[in-house]
């Protein structure tokens, strides 16, 4: 990867689902799928489809080198639209060459497309881009007054 710079953003496409198969094990992400990645690539496959969903992933040298999933949600009392980024994947050798940065300045032209007035993003804290301060670096500030509470649904 090293001297690659021109990093081409666009959508998921049904050819890109091994790609991001792939960067999900290279991470270790995530032991709930099922083995033979069936859970993983139906979810994608939904993804292409879904309304309110957009997944971007970053190519250099037309090789898929990272990936950014967003949603966007209404809210009934702000009278307006979030975008929320829920991952954001760059293979360890394309890292620290702005495809990071790249994807997130794609994502918030698209939340503007879509009228969000506000974007934010969910980040574990014991994420190494949480540790380096990456989404600070991108202009991002943590919500410190703001608890996020969540329930494990088993459905099936």
């Amino acid at each position: 990867m090293a001297g690659s710079t021109k990093i081409k953003i666009r959508p998921l496409r049904h050819s890109d689902i091994e790609a991001i198969m792939l960067l999900h094990r290279e991470l270790g992400w995530n032991p709930a799928f099922q083995a033979d990645g069936s859970t993983l690539r139906q979810r994608l496959q939904a993804l292409i489809t879904e309304e309110n969903a957009l997944l971007l992933v970053a190519e250099i040298s037309g090789r898929m080198v990272g990936y950014i999933h967003g949603e966007t949600m209404t809210y009934l009392l702000f009278a307006g639209r979030e975008m929320v980024i829920s991952e954001v994947f760059v293979v360890q050798e394309a890292r620290g060459q702005g495809v990071g940065k790249a994807l997130m300045a794609a994502i918030e032209a698209e939340a503007v497309r879509h009228k969000c007035f506000r974007i934010s993003v969910m980040n574990s804290r014991e994420r190494e881009s949480y540790k380096r301060d990456f989404y600070p670096s991108q202009g991002y500030e943590e919500r410190t007054q703001t608890a996020i509470f969540s329930k494990r649904l088993d459905w099936g």
